[in-house]
């Protein structure tokens, strides 16, 4: 009713935006208006990068108060974004399918893929560590190709950063990885990536720092699966979608209501629900969780987004509450919008989305085969290897042995593939573009994905049992006999342990590594200037002996201190009684005026106005009073 209707000048108004991207690239600009829906932005951006399957996808952003939050495709992007300077959208993945390989485009399987390695370099996609390596060496097989012990000497995997506390012996163990994989081609290599990833516990987790009942931190994850949380390494709960009934918040609780069965040691269907809730950081924090849980439950679990009903929670006697309103389609229905697309499989560039690794991107489109790059972008990358390959002695190249496939490989069955002499090899690259039109398909192989256990998240049965009996072997003292030599030993690295569930909880997915840091020149200087101010402050003590200099910073402190508070509160209750006294005043004038003015007939402002008969000297004292003010403005 008081709202302040736009101009056609604010309406014509354009604002600017930042855009970026899941490999890292320069972030795009894209300008839009004041009636402009977040839904229409999102089309943009989907439409630069030539992605079609775009149900997946969404643009998150950062509030002015270090809140995440998803861009709400049906409201404007002007009230969303009010307040964010600057004004800046991160491309990322939203949904993430229960199998990715049924994404019908492989440009959408690629930009799954970023994803994924994201989340793997940030910490969010937790695994046992020899899940860890096979991953890494997908993804070094993906940028760079086959392994060739001339382009790739000792120490070329510490161009890459992707996992969370990447170490030498990691690296040394993700090269032995990466020369197994010889003769996949990126699509297959990223092929093999999602398709063990999918069979993490931790997969399409986008983790939310709660609190149980008991006071213990602990990660919450929505995912298709459902509501999951995390402490430790170690998956603890897992509610799916079809025993949760409903999802609410109130202040910094998030609620799930759970059905659970009366009697677990009996099969009776007979269920209760139970609420179970999760104290977060702050309201907004919860709030975004609610509609993060909400969103997800209705993407995977709807048959058809049409008239969806909207979704309200976190309403009390004095708040409206939030509402939330289903928006797109649902998981059914972008799976039978994948099955209809007719276009031609796009032409697009893979680049490399990690920190630390330089190399130039082709645009020029092959086969299913390793990208070409320029040959002097090649010969450059060449020299670098060699430079630093040349201040070590290279052992003669020893005869080829047959290497053991470990148990989480999985076996790959390749047709015959005659592979070019290194001299031939010059143009290949790390980069693939998919095949050009009207070419026939290479032929392809199916990967088994290796098995996993639910229990323990990411980890074998025995590969604990192993730890275990190796933490009993070391805490028993070793014995020698007969001066003989020990038969065994124990190495603290050889222990194959999961680590903590520790994600990366930064606002904007940065590297730690791109993070400006401050040099020992400058803290020094930092120091000396702290250094010269406080001796250049009034109440400086320091000339004082140590007992007295702290007796008078305490005092003066305790007086400061006593003095602020003081005032502080003082003021704060004359704000609050003037305002009271405002209102009483405001009611009491209107009250009168309803009695002695006004023709209201009703019983109860009759009988108000016989109670009220003795205030007739007040009203005729105010009526003389009006008289003479209007005869004075005559």
């Amino acid at each position: 009713m008081f709202r302040k209707k736009s101009s056609k000048s604010d309406l014509q108004t354009e604002y600017s935006c930042s855009i970026r991207f899941l490999d890292d690239s320069e972030p795009i600009q894209l300008s839009f208006k004041k009636d402009t829906i977040g839904q229409w932005l999102l089309e943009r951006v989907c439409e630069k990068l030539n992605i079609v399957e775009k149900d997946y996808f969404g643009l998150r952003y950062v509030d002015s108060e270090k809140q995440r939050h998803w861009l709400d495709p049906i409201k404007t992007v002007y009230k969303q974004l009010k307040g964010v300077n600057p004004m800046v959208l991160c491309f990322r993945v939203k949904f993430y399918p229960a199998e990715p390989m049924k994404l019908h485009e492989e440009i959408t399987r690629y930009f799954m893929f970023l994803q994924l390695r994201r989340d793997l370099h940030h910490g969010r996609l937790l695994c046992s560590p020899q899940d860890a390596i096979l991953l890494a060496a997908y993804i070094v097989q993906s940028e760079v190709g086959d392994y060739d012990q001339e382009d790739h000497p000792p120490g070329y995997i510490s161009e890459f950063k992707m996992l969370p506390k990447q170490n030498a012996k990691m690296e040394e163990q993700i090269m032995e990885m990466h020369k197994t994989l010889k003769g996949q081609v990126p699509s297959e290599a990223e092929g093999n990536f999602l398709r063990k990833g999918c069979t993490l516990d931790t997969y399409g987790v986008d983790p939310h720092q709660v609190k149980d009942s008991r006071g213990d931190q602990l990660y919450l994850g929505v995912t298709h699966q459902g509501i999951m949380t995390f402490r430790g390494s170690r998956r603890t709960q897992l509610f799916k979608w079809n025993q949760i009934r409903r999802l609410a918040y109130e202040g910094k609780m998030f609620i799930a209501h759970v059905n659970v069965t009366e009697d677990e040691e009996t099969t009776s269907p007979k269920k209760k629900q139970q609420p179970i809730g999760y104290k977060c950081a702050t309201t907004s924090a919860c709030k975004y969780l609610w509609r993060c849980a909400v969103e997800q439950q209705l993407f995977f679990t709807l048959s058809s987004s049409i008239n969806t009903p909207k979704v309200k929670s976190g309403g009390t006697l004095f708040s409206r509450g939030s509402k939330f309103r289903f928006s797109g389609r649902c998981q059914a229905e972008a799976y039978v919008a994948s099955e209809n697309i007719k276009r031609d499989e796009p032409n697009f560039a893979r680049t490399s989305s990690l920190p630390n690794f330089a190399r130039k991107h082709d645009k020029t489109a092959l086969k299913d085969a390793s990208i070409t790059i320029d040959p002097p972008a090649r010969e450059d990358l060449s020299k670098k290897y060699n430079a630093e390959s040349s201040m070590t002695v290279r052992n003669p190249p020893s005869p080829p042995r047959a290497q053991a496939t470990p148990p989480s490989v999985p076996i790959i069955s390749v047709p015959d593939i005659v592979y070019p002499t290194t001299k031939d090899r010059v143009g290949e690259s790390a980069v693939d573009v998919p095949r050009a039109y009207g070419s026939p398909p290479s032929p392809t192989s199916l990967v088994q994905s290796s098995p996993t256990v639910k229990a323990p998240l990411a980890q074998a049965e025995d590969v604990i049992e192993a730890g275990n009996q190796r933490l009993i072997q070391a805490s028993t003292p070793i014995r020698k006999e007969n001066g003989s030599a020990v038969s065994s030993a124990l190495r603290n690295d050889n222990l194959d342990i999961t680590l903590p569930y520790n994600p990366n909880m930064t606002q904007d997915d940065d590297d730690d590594d791109n993070q400006p840091r401050t040099s020992l020149d400058d803290q020094i200087k930092q120091l000396e200037d702290q250094y010269s101010k406080l001796q250049s402050e009034p109440n400086n003590v320091s000339g004082l002996p140590d007992g007295v200099a702290e007796q008078t910073k305490a005092g003066t402190t305790g007086k400061s201190t006593v003095a602020k508070g003081g005032k502080s509160g003082c003021a704060t209750c004359c704000k609050a009684l003037f305002i009271s006294l405002f209102f009483v005043a405001i009611l009491a004038t209107v009250t009168f005026y309803i009695l002695f003015y006004s023709e209201i007939n009703h019983p109860v402002v009759n009988d108000l106005r016989k109670q009220t008969i003795f205030l007739e000297p007040v009203k005729a004292f105010v009526d003389d009073k009006i008289t003479i003010i209007k005869k004075a403005l005559k």
